[in-house]
């Protein structure tokens, strides 16, 4: 029997309710070349043959039999051995169930399910995983999808492998209603922008009503008290106490007052324009006047003014308060310290474009606010928004605030031909018109503002760079010279007037850089938006950068970013 060699067949053997795996190794004889050795990856080889890979595998127990069966083998020298070499080992795999684990959040609002998958054992099942749940208190807000799509993915998973799915969400108390302040009145700014209907259901746009005025003690605004909101309840069917919404005073303004006889009413102590502020009402004393034309003359007044007709031809209005024009604004001179309101529009002439300068027959300035229907031939600005109803036709528009271009009941508002400029953005319909006439818009104001102070900040560190070396070379002339204790207190001062100024330029340079920076962010949030297309040659400046579109383009919005201008279709 020289040329063979004693070894073991592997058997795994089950127990009863086949959970628990043991090896069975019978010895025999083999050919020596056919010979190998019982190792422990020859074991788990045929553990996984049989099935049993999945089963958690005991390594000591594994090594424990091949040392057993290795020294085994030694002791086997003929066939006689053979008969009496069975051995049996301790169990070396074990099966296990899956298992899950519920974790319940602070405060309980959420639940989550964790399941460790089986190692050979049993798969979690729904039902089990309810009860789970169930045993953990978490009985509101269970989605069995999730729970279902959780289950699909632990069956899947390698052995022992743990995954965790939020499956209980709780729903959040909802906060009552605040206080609601509602108008009673018409305010001059909603009768622009809400024209008259016809009797055929078409709109007016040009016949908009008689202008907004009350008499003493009307009421103005109406005071909604807060309501109570609604309970929440969480994952263990707590229910959750509901917020009380905000209960908001009457703030009233100038000419206002709350009613001595129904606290939730504000009324009005004079006669005048009614305009809503914060949680509240103004009433503005204005002069009244049908128009301004030749029979009143040009008009300097500290108190606001209320136009029921026109601002005709040649005139000039001067005004320290708002401005409510009910009419036209027709190749007149208008600037008011406050609001403008203009029910119908702007009206100018073609303007001389061969002087440098082009003058404007027509020029309305507000510190405030702006709202008109159309403009045309116009140089319009304002401090706050601009809110145009319809067009603005080849007209000079400055804003330090928005340019907004529509609303609800205009259809097709377009900026066509001139020069649009704001601080913050830029919404029409339609962006310039299909027969190509040059629009430009130009978001450049607060970015030239930035770009000016880093002119100037690189102008005074260039002067200080400058005294910083006239500094540095006298010191190194003293520095040439016999020293004494003149000289050296010489030195002493220079020196710290180097320090000095060396410290002055850095700090001058890091803000050049800060202010580098935030003109970038700056420019970053500047937005032109066309809700309906752009048409040709529309030309866009921001920042460094410069757009011209040369064909019509879908809705979209024309930005800045990294130093270039794009254009972003709608999605």
């Amino acid at each position: 029997m020289s040329d063979k060699k004693p070894t073991f067949l592997i058997e795994p053997i089950l127990n009863e309710d086949e959970t628990k795996v043991s090896i069975r190794a019978t010895a025999r004889f083999v050919e020596s070349s056919a010979y190998k050795a019982v190792s422990v990856e020859s074991i788990i080889d045929t553990l996984e043959k049989r099935g049993y890979g999945k089963y958690r595998l005991s390594t000591e127990a594994v090594e424990e039999i091949v040392i057993a069966l290795s020294e085994a083998e030694t002791q086997i020298k003929s066939q006689d051995d053979i008969q009496e070499s069975k051995i049996e080992s301790d169990v070396i795999a074990e099966a296990f169930n899956a298992t899950g684990e519920v974790e319940i959040s602070d405060g309980k609002m959420s639940a989550v399910l964790s399941i460790t998958s089986a190692e050979g054992g049993k798969d979690l099942s729904l039902k089990e995983v309810l009860q789970l749940l169930e045993d953990a208190g978490v009985s509101y807000g269970i989605d069995d999808e999730k729970i279902t799509e959780l289950l699909t993915q632990v069956r899947q998973s390698e052995a022992a492998q743990t995954n965790s799915e939020m499956v209980a969400v709780a729903r959040e108390p909802v906060k009552g209603k605040d206080t609601e302040f509602i108008p009673l009145v018409e305010t001059a700014n909603e009768r622009v922008l809400k024209p008259k209907l016809r009797d055929d259901g078409t709109v007016d746009m040009l016949d908009l009503g008689d202008l907004a005025t009350v008499s003493e003690n009307t009421a103005l605004m109406q005071k909604v008290p807060p309501e109570e909101g609604s309970k929440g309840v969480n994952v263990c069917y707590e229910f959750l106490a509901a917020e009380m919404g905000d209960d908001l005073t009457f703030k009233p303004g100038p000419g206002t007052k709350v009613s001595e006889d129904d606290e939730l009413i504000l009324v009005s102590t004079i006669s005048g324009q009614p305009n809503l502020t914060d949680r509240g009402m103004k009433v503005d004393d204005a002069v009244q006047v049908s128009a301004v034309d030749l029979s009143t003359g040009h008009m300097t007044l500290d108190a606001n003014l209320m136009v029921k007709g026109d601002i005709t031809e040649g005139m000039k209005v001067r005004c320290k308060g708002d401005i409510t024009v009910g009419g036209l604004i027709e190749c007149a001179d208008v600037i008011a310290d406050g609001n403008i309101i203009i029910g119908k529009g702007i009206i100018g002439r073609t303007p001389d474009h061969s002087e440098k300068n082009i003058k404007y027959k027509v020029s309305v300035q507000a510190k405030g606010s702006l709202s008109f229907m159309f403009a045309s031939y116009a140089k319009i600005s304002a401090g706050g928004d601009i809110n145009v109803a319809e067009q603005l036709l080849h007209c000079n528009t400055f804003s330090k605030s928005k340019i907004k271009v529509g609303n609800e009941k205009t259809v097709g508002s377009q900026i066509v031909g001139g020069f649009t400029r704001s601080d913050v953005s830029i919404e029409a319909d339609i962006l310039g018109a299909s027969a190509g006439i040059l629009t430009q818009f130009d978001m450049n104001g607060i970015f030239e503002i930035k770009h000016y102070e880093v002119v100037c900040n690189r102008s005074i560190t260039e002067g200080k760079t400058q005294m910083l070396s006239n500094m540095r070379n006298a010191y190194s002339k003293f520095m040439n010279i016999p020293q004494n204790d003149t000289v050296r207190e010489h030195m002493r001062k220079i020196k710290n007037t180097i320090n000095f100024l060396n410290n002055e330029v850095q700090e001058l340079e890091e803000r050049t850089l800060t202010m580098l920076l935030e003109g970038e962010e700056v420019c970053k949030g500047l937005t032109i938006t066309a809700k309906k297309k752009i048409q040709p040659n529309v030309v866009v400046k921001i920042g460094h950068g410069k757009y011209k579109n040369n064909r019509e383009r879908a809705p979209g919005d024309i930005h800045y970013e990294e130093g270039e201008i794009h254009y972003e279709p709608s999605l």
